[in-house]
């Protein structure tokens, strides 16, 4: 065990054989899916749905920041939710391929309400409808790591896991970009989504399930409940999880009013694509380095720590330079840190896990760090965008959040 390891890492089962690149392919293709879902919308289409839906009196960062508020609350109960059905599922297809398809269907049904939403109401509820729906899929996706990859190749899917996310970033963001930034976005996620989340369904087998988590003994209950408390450094992972992820939600909830107002562009929808490009590549590049690497040295924490330094700094320079050039930069940067921190984000965490029983389901309130920070991000930067401080305030914002996840790495390094 290295220095930086989680002592209270749970073993992986030696029966763990390595996947496959068509197992990972597959893997990859399905979280591109889920995450163009999530930020096609949140990059593009709901600012400029509530933008053509501003009225006189609800301003379209109140309808932005109401909508998307609503969403992130209905996902940080939906992935916990969604995790404790999958670990209690039983069925022919197992126990996460069946949460994949029902979710994946939701949210797809999210993005057709989106479509024909007349008014903030509807688009609140087609929101919310793809913020619970594709919580499902990704709840089995990061289950399926702790599930089926041995420790050996966590560094890389883990990495991919996070790099996938991100591809579907530029894809989402794209495909609401070239079709208008309207209802014909909606619609193309509504066929795109499904088609890449379902290839893993189809790739991924899974033994039937058949047994129960009761018996006469009660031990299988027990053992599911005793799966369910977290360990200190699952605690504190939680925590720099939230931390980071804020961060992140700051930089990108206003990014398009921040080109639009703060840095004087017209077309802000196709800078919004091209720096969403600029910061995916750079990410891209760094995870997939790093994630196998971290894997070779097992060292995680030195990544993590760099990254909330980095991440901090990008967020600086959007504070203070507002100009394209430097935006450019502060992308860049971002990418740089964002990329070392999702190399080992998941490696991290599924080392923290009790038992198998509860994986699904301790992901899920891990993931609810990444979820609560999308209920916060417009709870918080809408009063300093529009009273305490502007642009300059919400990125500071960002900047300190990143450096309180910088501040909690050290107690990962402990021993009991």
């Amino acid at each position: 065990m290295s220095a930086d390891t989680p002592a209270t890492s749970a073993p992986t089962p030696e029966i763990l054989t390595r996947v496959t690149p068509r197992w990972i392919v597959a893997f990859v293709l399905a979280m591109v899916g889920v995450a163009a879902g999530w930020f096609g919308p949140l990059q593009i289409l709901l600012p400029a749905q509530a933008a053509a839906l501003e009225s006189a009196g609800v301003p379209k960062e109140a309808i932005l920041a109401v909508v998307t508020g609503i969403g992130a609350a209905a996902s940080m109960v939906a992935n916990p939710l969604w995790g404790a059905i999958s670990d209690r599922t039983r069925s022919r297809w197992g126990r996460r391929r069946p949460i994949l398809v029902v979710g994946t269907v939701m949210g797809s049904l999210g993005m057709v309400i989106l479509a024909v939403a007349p008014d903030p109401v509807w688009m609140a509820v087609g929101w919310v409808t793809v913020q619970i729906g594709l919580n499902g899929p990704f709840a089995a996706l990061a289950a399926v790591i702790a599930d089926r990859v041995p420790d050996a190749q966590r560094g890389l899917v883990g990495a991919l896991f996070g790099v996938a996310q991100t591809i579907g970033v530029v894809l989402g963001t794209a495909i609401a970009v070239l079709l208008g930034e309207g209802s014909l976005g909606y619609a193309a996620l509504a066929l795109a989504v499904p088609a890449l989340v379902l290839s893993f369904a189809i790739v991924h087998h899974e033994p039937p399930t058949t047994d129960t988590v009761t018996s006469s003994s009660g031990r299988p209950m027990r053992t599911f409940v005793a799966g369910l408390r977290p360990t200190a450094h699952f605690s504190w992972m939680w925590a720099i999880r939230f931390l980071m992820n804020l961060a992140n939600a700051l930089v990108l909830l206003y990014m398009y009013y921040y080109l639009t107002d703060g840095v004087g562009l017209v077309d802000a929808g196709e800078w919004v694509l091209i720096i969403t490009l600029v910061n995916v590549v750079v990410t891209v590049a760094v995870a997939s380095v790093f994630g196998p690497l971290s894997d070779r040295w097992g060292r995680r924490l030195p990544f993590v720590a760099s990254a909330a330094i980095i991440v901090a700094a990008g967020s600086l320079l959007l504070a203070f330079f507002p100009a394209l050039p430097v935006v450019l930069l502060a992308a860049s940067l971002i990418g740089i840190g964002w990329g070392l921190y999702i190399a080992v984000e998941l490696a991290i965490i599924t080392s923290t896990l009790r038992a198998d029983s509860t994986y699904a389901t301790m992901l899920g309130l891990s993931n609810i760090a990444a979820s609560l920070p999308q209920v916060l991000a417009p709870v918080v930067a809408a009063p300093i965008v529009l009273l305490w401080g502007g642009y300059t305030g919400l990125y500071g914002a960002a900047a300190i959040a990143s450096l309180l996840a910088l501040a909690c790495v050290p107690a990962l390094r402990s021993r009991p």
